[in-house]
């Protein structure tokens, strides 16, 4: 990133930015923490209908449709949970650097 285009416009591009995808970031966070939810479910069933030892009941619950289709679902989810995440976090890191230039331009440091 060119610091010398990092302005007060890149800036409040960034904060609308964050603001407009809050909800969404809200909305897959709970999204991920269900379908974390929903595998632990999804695995449990498995086990507790499955018979042999715990080590077999185990595998099976693992090597489940249930509990396949469940991971996948998480992964879709988690992915474009991390998608948004990763875009936010690098808008913040935009107004936490044109903070600091800031301050150092005050400071007559720059």
């Amino acid at each position: 990133m060119n610091l010398e285009n990092l302005n007060e416009n890149r800036v409040e591009i960034a904060l609308r930015m964050l603001s407009s995808t809050d909800e969404d970031h809200a909305m897959l966070s709970g999204h991920v923490k269900y379908l974390e939810e929903a595998m632990k479910q999804a695995k449990a069933r498995v086990f507790l209908q499955a018979d042999g030892t715990v080590a077999e009941r185990q595998e099976r619950a693992l090597d489940s449709v249930l509990y396949s289709d469940a991971v996948k679902e998480w992964i879709q989810v988690y992915k474009k949970f991390k998608i948004l995440d990763n875009k936010r976090q690098h808008e913040v890191r935009i107004i936490e650097i044109f903070q600091t230039l800031s301050a150092n331009r005050r400071k007559g440091m720059l």
